[in-house]
């Protein structure tokens, strides 16, 4: 679980940063040396997070965020407190995965009609993942 996450080096929410950057490309009216640092800055960013052209592309295409991933992990007894506290990469890998997902639709109507658990498991990019931090006692939500 850590191991994959510790290649990256910043727990930065990656959905909201990305995209105010490619927001901010189409406000740069600048000369071609202005666009290549910027080019260049973007790339940085890119691989400091990990993100692969496919996911960045999503990303900034689609304004993705990943509102539903705190309401599935309260469903699923996870602190995202500890989550944040011990394995920021791993739930900056987590809000990637949920911004990227193709069954927001489905999520949201999970999450409205009460029946987010055990739903998630049909579609979710997080589930083995989810499923080892629900048998790791270090990230249980106290009582």
């Amino acid at each position: 679980m850590t191991s994959s996450s510790n290649r990256r080096l910043r727990a930065t929410p990656v959905p909201s940063d990305v995209a105010d950057v490619v927001r901010e490309w189409e406000e740069i009216a600048a000369s071609p040396k202005e666009l290549e640092a910027f080019g260049r800055a973007m790339a940085n960013m890119v691989k400091d997070l990990g993100l692969s052209p496919k996911e960045l592309r999503a990303l900034a295409t689609k304004g993705s965020n990943a509102k539903e991933l705190p309401c599935l992990l309260e469903a699923l007894r996870i602190s995202i407190r500890a989550l944040a506290e011990k394995e920021p990469m791993l739930l900056n890998d987590l809000r990637r995965a949920c911004a990227l997902c193709e069954h927001k639709r489905e999520c949201d109507s999970d999450i409205a009609a009460g029946t987010l658990v055990p739903a998630y498991q049909r579609y979710c990019l997080n589930v083995q993942a989810l499923d080892a931090l629900q048998h790791d006692d270090k990230f249980n939500c106290e009582s």
